[in-house]
């Protein structure tokens, strides 16, 4: 089954989070299409995400790792019958992340059935757009997987290197005032007020938008959720905020939360709890796979490749956090998460090809 014909094949599953039949149904398929070629499989379920890890080897380390995620956002029922249009497909998943999916699932099947035994892993996960915390994270957190590089293509559309992301660090804060009359405000104290102080407080540290800077390479912060008070005229006495801190290297989730801590010790009575958070990617240039992937890459594309960054969070911040070097790519595509997403089936053979390139000079 060539990767086209597979990815029609995965399109068809309606995997999101809340069909937890279809996501194992997707998962069953890959095993059963992976089965006869003798790779080592294991299956991993939690919290009703199913998990693939296939390896040549019986391994939990395998030298280089790839990864996939087979769910998608929600969509209507249309979209999960592919469209074919020439070269392209169109339809939920087809670039986040199905048609990459196959890919790696095609590379995996074909260099088996070779009888090849290279040091590789493939983790495909079903949770990605809900957070992944039961499967990629749980996988190398809990089941023990590791490698001493990783490649996930979830970004870095045509064929772009990621090697830099931002981090992450989510959070929950609340707190508790005083409630009065509205016109009365000295007999109580303001929780939205105490909110809002926090918040300008911790903003201190964060470059003010707009910045001026066309890559906004820096860290930043956003309210996503504030609610408190009951009626116009109440002090109101409780408020809770959801914040959203993007961060560059040098930057850690830890050194971030002590930011965020040191800030809350100036507000008694403020209280947080951090909902999720994804350590910052940065792979150096001089990394030697990183060298070889870009020369590879180069090879078969016949031009020069770009080294690029990404403001969002994939997948490879888990791998970051057990100190993997980790970068994202892709094939050409778009409309993620739209009424119009779409592949280049081409491009996603091409990407194939340099995959498979890489494998077969830094894996043997």
């Amino acid at each position: 089954m060539a990767v086209r014909n597979l990815l029609k094949e995965l399109m068809r599953f309606k995997t999101v989070a809340q069909n937890p039949q279809q996501l194992k149904a997707i998962i069953d398929f890959v095993e059963d299409y992976l089965s006869p070629v003798g790779l080592r499989l294991r299956r991993y379920e939690r919290n009703g995400k199913h998990s693939l890890v296939a390896t040549f080897r019986d391994t939990k380390n395998p030298e280089i790792f790839f990864a996939g995620h087979l769910d998608v956002v929600d969509a209507p029922d249309e979209m999960f019958e592919p469209k074919e249009e020439g070269n392209i497909i169109r339809g939920r998943g087809a670039f986040d992340m199905k048609g990459p999916s196959a890919v790696l699932i095609e590379l995996f099947r074909e260099l088996a059935a070779e009888g090849k035994d290279y040091d590789l892993g493939l983790m495909l996960t079903t949770d990605e757009e809900v957070g992944s915390r039961d499967g990629v994270e749980y996988l190398l957190k809990e089941e023990g997987y590791s490698s001493k590089f990783a490649i996930i293509p979830d970004g870095g559309d045509n064929f772009r290197i990621i090697n830099r992301e931002k981090g992450a660090l989510h959070f929950r804060v609340w707190a508790e005032g005083k409630a009065a009359h509205g016109s009365r405000v000295w007999d109580g104290v303001n929780a939205i007020d105490l909110i809002i102080d926090f918040y300008n407080d911790l903003s201190l540290i964060f470059p003010t938008e707009p910045c001026g800077i066309p890559d906004h390479w820096h860290n930043t912060i956003n309210i996503g959720k504030i609610q408190g008070g009951t009626k116009v005229n109440i002090v109101p006495d409780y408020c809770e905020a959801h914040i959203d801190i993007r961060f560059v290297e040098p930057w850690t989730v830890e050194s971030m939360k002590k930011q965020v801590e040191a800030s809350l010790t100036k507000f008694p009575g403020l209280q947080y709890e951090v909902m999720s958070y994804g350590e910052a990617i940065y792979v150096p240039e001089e990394n030697p796979y990183l060298r070889d992937y870009r020369d590879v890459a180069t090879g078969v594309l016949g031009r020069e490749v770009q080294f690029d960054k990404e403001h969002g969070a994939t997948d490879g911040r888990f791998f970051a956090e057990k100190g993997i070097p980790v970068i994202i790519t892709n094939a050409i595509g778009g409309g993620i998460h739209s009424p119009d997403e779409w592949v280049d089936v081409e491009s996603l053979e091409t990407l194939r090809r340099i995959f498979r390139a890489f494998v077969e000079k830094v894996a043997p």
